[in-house]
Parts: structure tokens; sequence; C-alpha cells
């Protein structure tokens, strides 16, 4: 056989192989499965996490500094990561993750008390959002979630994604129509909750109470570990 018959078989084979599974991938796309949950700590030390079940991380990247503008003013973020996930229907969506310093923000008027915003955004872009400042941390942390493909209430975001304490975060614009931007209001200061990590080796029965199994697998690890379940 010729080289040139050779060449071209392959090449044939090769061409045959790339259709192939073009056609499959476009017939069956990438999904998540039941069992699949994103999670990701905010500034990676725990404080605030991000848990999506089902849903099906893709892709983390580094962005660069940037904004958006929302219902209570813009809102900048600062060394985000921007994390691309897929649902169980094989949508595509995205939340941005950052932390920084509170000097970064003019609303941080008192920095002894913990202040939080919740809103959701304006504009070209669909999305809701939680800012957070810890004075026992000195850091403000952050999430913008994308609701292009799925629309989260501000309850879902605060109480089941983020797994805040209902009695110490109240809802800012659900019930009583928009938040203010400036956080020094009552409403916006909570009662303080320590961190899951302390709070899990400090007093492990009350994380249960304000956490569901399966949030924080490293932390369901360690108190199963200590004879807790």
């Amino acid at each position: 056989m010729s080289n040139e018959k050779i060449i071209f078989g392959l090449i044939f084979i090769i061409v045959v192989l790339v259709v192939f599974f073009g056609i499959h991938s476009f017939l069956n796309p990438p999904k998540a499965d039941f069992d699949d949950v994103v999670f990701e700590k905010i500034g990676g030390d725990d404080f605030l996490n991000v848990t999506l079940k089902y849903n099906l991380k893709t892709k983390e990247e580094n962005i660069s500094d940037g904004s958006f503008n929302t219902s209570v003013g813009q809102i900048n973020y600062f060394d985000a990561k921007k994390i691309t996930y897929i649902g169980l229907y094989g949508d595509e969506d995205y939340f941005i993750i950052w932390k920084t310093t509170p000097d970064k923000y003019n609303w941080i008027k008192n920095e002894q008390v913990n202040q939080y915003i919740s809103t959701y955004l304006i504009g070209d872009v669909e999305g809701k959002c939680f800012v957070e400042y810890s004075y026992e941390n000195n850091y403000v942390y952050g999430v913008m979630l994308s609701t292009d493909k799925v629309n989260f209430t501000e309850s879902e975001v605060m109480y089941e994604i983020l797994g805040l304490n209902r009695e110490g975060f109240e809802l800012t614009y659900t019930p009583t129509g928009y938040t203010s931007y400036y956080p020094s209001q009552s409403s916006h200061y909570h009662t303080v909750v320590p961190d899951r990590y302390t709070l899990s080796r400090t007093d492990p029965g009350a994380y249960y109470d304000h956490y569901e199994y399966g949030d924080n697998y490293a932390i369901d690890d360690y108190l199963e570990s200590e004879g807790y379940d």
C-alpha cells in the first residue's frame, strides 16, 4: 500500500471521529447529576461559602477587577474568581466570588459591627448579590450569582446557597420593597454568629442547628471523626 493511501486513510478516520464526537456532544450535552455539588469557599477561609446542589463546576478562572449595577448602586469586586457550572438539564450559568479589605467600600461606616448588603442586579446582567463585612476578620466577602438560567430568590441565595442563619440575617428587599445602600441601618446589622469552622469546634451541636449536613464536607468529616452525626 502506498504512503499516499495510508495518509488518506488516516485523515479519513480522523475526520470520521471528529464528526462522530461532534454529533455525540451536540445530541448529548454535558449535564450535572443529582449527587453533584458546587462548593466554593469565598476567600478560602470558610467564613462564607457558596453551595449549589445538583450542579457541576465546569470552569474556574481569575478575573480582573470590575463592577456591576444593582438596585442600590454600583458594587465593585476585587481579586475575584468566576465559577462556571451546569445544571441537571445542561443549562450553563456562573457566579463571581471575592474577598477584599473594607477600605474599598465607602458604605462601611462602623468597622466594629458586621454589615451586609443583599440586593439584585439591574441593567444588562440579571443576578443576585450578597456582600458582607466581617469585623472579626476585617474583610469583605462578596458573591454575585447570575440568574440568566435560574431565577434564585433572595431567600434561596441567603439561606440555601450561602447557608446563613435566618435569625441573624433578615431579607432586605423581598418583604418590604427595596433595600437601602447604607448598611448602617439597624436592619442590616446582625447578631454575631461564629464562622462555620469555629462553630463546629466550639459548639458542634449548634453547628447543625445553623447548617445542614452536606453544606461543608470537610466539617462534616471532622464532626463524624469526633463522634457526631
